[in-house]
């Protein structure tokens, strides 16, 4: 249905909107009664703790969603259009969920093949795109100093290497609506200025709706504000002081000096990695001892993630070198993988991509036990009782009976840590835990991490956020070109 448009500022009309997910067999809203006009060249941030609907309300602007009551209309050169059509071809949307489609579909298509999908707007390539489309793709690719991306198979990118790629996807169409979804979450700094620089200069073009749950990366020229809670938007044009909720208070604690023990955890000699026939990680020499809790930083595809996953037992040493892990509560020296996969833990985004059924959010956590994917025997009461613990603790208790396919990516987050508490590991390694998680969420996981630190469990943790590191870290190393740098 199409009728005429009197302002031509609108890009879209949001009347009176209430929506429930799809395959919700209750229909329990999720939006209630959103009234908003987005016009053109008013760049908004929308802010709100983690389940408050921003990424729900980005997906309806985009027109994946459609109102249960209430309507939407999208204003195009036709005019006022009801089509979800409509929506998609005046918008580019940037999210977690988009980046996790590409992890778990795991497409073999290089990055240069990804960026130029998006002048047909379509997950694959299915066609030979004209000259100046490539032209445009290796341009923007320069511009975010990212061109070595081009000739590299996706499923061999870094976080941050496919959400600076996908990014770029989204400019590349210079679509009238683009809609970002904790966009800049998993980049290093450097990254995110070229980012931001680079969007600035499509903000004649593009109009920008973004999600944050971090000040820093609010650019000057986001001005609008629209605070959201419960699903209902509370607020319009938020002063920039009380932008996001009261920061909720940490406890101090000291930072711990690394103790002194000759107990070794983790032993890696002359080790290297291959990933898709690429040497990933050069030639590292690194041991961790007990007592010990690491912060790994680097810029993104310095190769941290790749670490993280051979400590974890999902990557494998290269012929010549050697990693060994000896784990208390497994007797010592383990050498098979179900014993590193019970005693070590690893929550990342990549484990959360890639987990790909439709569990409760109890049925999640108790999948923790096994440290399997997806969950295969009836667990016993003892076990139920400590999987409600885990959750109680992380203030996720109410979502024990949710689809964790409904739920938000920072409700997901405090899911995964709570799966990879259960079971008593040994070591638990953590990359970017903190991205999309609002500020109450953060401050509340980062206590739980220095409490079970204080309890005896080891920490490998990696940011590119200093304020995100749990005050029990007290040692330092850095991820340069696949080699590891230890901070004395």
């Amino acid at each position: 249905m199409t009728c005429q448009t009197a302002d031509p500022t609108l890009l879209v009309t949001v009347d009176h909107v209430s929506l429930s997910l799809p395959g919700d067999s209750r229909q329990e809203m999720v939006l209630h009664d959103i009234d908003w006009r987005v016009r053109r060249g008013c760049h908004c941030v929308l802010t709100g703790g983690n389940g408050a609907g921003k990424s729900t309300l980005l997906r309806l602007l985009r027109g994946e969603l459609r109102p249960a009551r209430g309507s939407i209309y999208w204003h195009t050169a036709e005019g006022a259009e009801t089509s979800p059509l409509a929506g998609r071809a005046m918008s580019a949307l940037v999210s977690p969920a988009l980046q996790e489609k590409h992890q778990r579909e795991a497409w073999d298509i290089t990055g240069r093949d990804l960026l130029l999908t998006a002048f047909d707007d379509t997950s694959l390539l299915y066609s030979s795109p004209p000259d100046e489309c490539s032209r445009a793709a290796e341009a923007i690719a320069a511009r975010l100093k990212a061109e070595h991306l081009l000739a590299c198979s996706i499923s061999a990118f870094s976080q941050g290497q496919l959400c600076l790629l996908l990014c770029a996807r989204a400019l590349l169409r210079e679509p009238p609506l683009l809609l970002l979804d904790e966009c800049a979450d998993g980049l290093d700094a450097a990254h995110r200025a070229r980012l931001f620089g680079l969007l600035e200069e499509y903000t004649d073009r593009c109009t920008v709706v973004m999600t944050t749950h971090r000040q820093g990366l609010i650019p000057t020229w986001c001005s609008g504000r629209r605070h959201l809670r419960q699903g209902r938007i509370l607020a319009v044009d938020t002063p920039q002081g009380t932008l996001l909720q009261e920061r909720p208070p940490r406890s101090k604690k000291a930072r711990v000096q690394s103790a002194e023990s000759e107990t070794v955890l983790f032993c890696l000699e002359k080790v290297s990695v291959f990933v898709d026939r690429r040497k990933v990680l050069h030639d590292i020499d690194w041991s961790m001892h007990e007592g010990e809790h690491w912060h790994l930083t680097g810029a993104n595809g310095s190769g941290k993630s790749t670490l993280l996953r051979l400590l974890a037992g999902d990557e494998f040493v290269a012929l010549g070198g050697r990693a060994c892990r000896c784990l208390a509560r497994r007797g010592g020296f383990v050498q098979t993988l179900e014993d590193v996969r019970r005693g070590v833990r690893l929550v990342s985004g990549l484990s959360s991509a890639l987990y790909g059924y439709a569990l409760t959010g109890l049925e999640l956590v108790c999948s923790g036990f096994d440290n399997s994917v997806g969950l295969y025997r009836r667990c016993a009461n003892a076990e139920l009782r400590e999987a409600r613990e885990a959750m109680e603790r992380l203030d996720v208790a109410p979502l024990a009976e949710h689809s964790i396919r409904r739920l938000s990516s920072g409700q997901l987050r405090r899911l995964f840590l709570a799966r990879a508490l259960v079971g008593g590991p040994d070591i638990l390694l953590l990359d970017e835990p903190c991205s999309g998680l609002d500020e109450a969420s953060r401050f509340r996981y980062l206590d739980t991490l220095d409490n079970l630190a204080a309890q005896g469990l080891s920490l490998v943790f990696v940011s590119h956020y200093d304020e995100d590191a749990p005050l029990c870290i007290n040692r330092q190393a850095r991820m340069e070109g696949g080699r590891l740098i230890v901070t004395p």
